[in-house]
């Protein structure tokens, strides 16, 4: 790893313009600062909390440009990091690649600061999220020095602002996106994890082949000493072993001579470097993993770390789930209200249905991502009793699953819960499962879920004052 000081002498002739002032640009802002740099940023949208970010940064002496992305902010420049929400096809992109700055992203600048062996990177278009809290929850059981970031909500750059590297056995577990992965050229973490890979933001990346290409390019920057995790149920995800140096391992639903690791009955079997282990998982509910592959993944990594299997089962029956995955909220006269907010594509969908043991009624909708959800038609018919629609991809959705589910429209997401609830009885679920991004009217899927529960809450108070009343 570079030192700090040296650090800081290779970053005192960089300028450097940040494009966006989410979390990730404010501190990557403060991190290449405090190493050196001259750091501007510009950023398009002004609220309150932009412009509290843009005084606490102005403090520390970083320059913040709130308005157009103006070209000529790229004067002088010879670094342009990029949020990772910004779009690689925006006019100031454009042009900083054909004056020859380099363009990044944070996942880039890590690579800097931090060596290989302290990296572990979780990826896919599902589950990357619970599988990256639950390896870190484990690691964590084990006492070991570990932290958690990424795509999670947890900046990278504010964990190497304020961690110590000088423990050998330091890891940060992170989670890694399509957004972030492709603005890397150099970052190759020592254990990388595929989960699957299903249609994604194809409303950014144009086509499966290059979302594809994106999520497995650490792959091919992997040396014999790293370790690849993958998901071997998939075809599109096993192939992609012939693009890596590094030692492949393969879990699996099944039991299948192909994987290390895999499900055996009621338990999880895994042969890692010819270590053999069997953990029993008969006394978990597995639901709260909301997949076998966000089991079998962080079960994997804690294992190639070196941690006891009775050290992993205990973490695995402690593990508390995230909000907002197939999570319960509220029963109403029987019926069942689930937020499955971070459902965002139709392969979460998917994944939603599989689980359902009881007739539901579906609410779907939001930002359309490019997705085609005819392939949910397979599903009817099933337990889906209906679906309610509602945001700017209703039309698409109800065109493409037209001749099948009983559909209804609605306007907000406050009259959905309630059509819902009145097309529901008793033994019902209604699902929060949108199969959409939620940026046609909030800002996250998580802002989105909370709403759902405020309505469901109002719902149930509504239902009880006129019971009591």
């Amino acid at each position: 790893m570079v030192k700090l000081e040296q650090m800081r002498v290779l970053m005192q002739d960089q300028s450097v313009l940040i494009l966006g002032l989410g979390k990730t640009g404010k501190e990557v802002a403060l991190l290449l600062k405090e190493r050196g740099a001259k750091v501007e940023i510009t950023e398009i949208a002004e609220n309150q909390r932009i412009l509290r970010r843009k005084k606490e940064l102005e403090l520390k002496g970083i320059k913040v440009f709130i308005g157009p992305h103006e070209k000529v902010l790229l004067k002088n420049k010879t670094l342009l990091v990029l949020s990772p929400g910004v779009r690689l096809d925006l006019p100031i992109v454009k042009k900083a690649r054909s004056m020859g700055i380099p363009v990044i992203g944070e996942l880039e600048i890590i690579t800097r600061f931090i060596p290989k062996e302290n990296l572990i990177a979780i990826t896919g278009t599902n589950g990357k999220t619970t599988t990256s809290f639950l390896t870190y929850k484990i690691l964590k059981k084990s006492k070991a020095n570990v932290k958690l970031g990424g795509n999670i909500g947890i900046p990278l750059s504010r964990l190497i602002r304020t961690s110590n590297f000088n423990d050998p056995s330091f890891k940060i577990v992170m989670e890694v996106s399509s957004f972030q992965l492709e603005t890397t050229d150099n970052f190759s973490p020592h254990i990388y994890a595929i989960l699957n890979v299903a249609p994604d933001h194809l409303d950014r990346h144009f086509s499966m082949e290059r979302y594809l290409n994106i999520k497995s390019s650490p792959l091919t920057r992997m040396s014999s000493d790293d370790v690849a995790i993958l998901n071997c149920d998939q075809d599109q995800v096993a192939h992609l072993t012939k693009l890596t140096e590094a030692k492949v391992i393969f879990f699996s639903h099944r039991k299948n001579p192909e994987a290390n690791l895999f499900i055996d009955n009621k338990s999880l079997v895994a042969n890692i470097g010819g270590h053999f282990v069997r953990i029993y998982i008969g006394d978990l509910d597995l639901k709260k993993f909301h997949s076998l592959d966000n089991l079998l993944c962080a079960v994997g990594i804690a294992l190639i770390e070196g941690i006891d299997a009775e050290i992993v089962h205990k973490a695995l029956v402690e593990y508390k789930p995230l909000a907002h995955r197939q999570q319960l909220i509220a029963k109403i006269k029987g019926v069942n209200f689930i937020d499955d907010s971070k459902a965002t594509n139709e392969a979460a969908v998917e994944a939603l249905i599989k689980t359902l043991d009881t007739p539901a009624i579906l609410i779907m909708g939001g930002r359309d991502k490019g997705g085609d959800f005819s392939s949910l038609r397979k599903y009817f018919p099933g337990n889906v009793k209906g679906i309610v629609l509602i945001g700017e991809a209703k039309d698409k959705i109800r065109r493409q699953l037209e001749g099948t589910f009983p559909i209804r429209d609605c306007r907000t997401l406050g009259e959905a819960v309630r059509v819902s609830f009145s097309w529901s009885k008793k033994g019902d679920a209604v699902v929060l499962c949108p199969g959409c991004s939620s940026f046609d009217e909030f800002s996250s899927y998580k802002e989105r879920g909370n709403k759902f529960k405020e309505e469901v809450k109002k719902l149930k108070e509504e239902i009880e004052k006129k019971t009591t009343g």
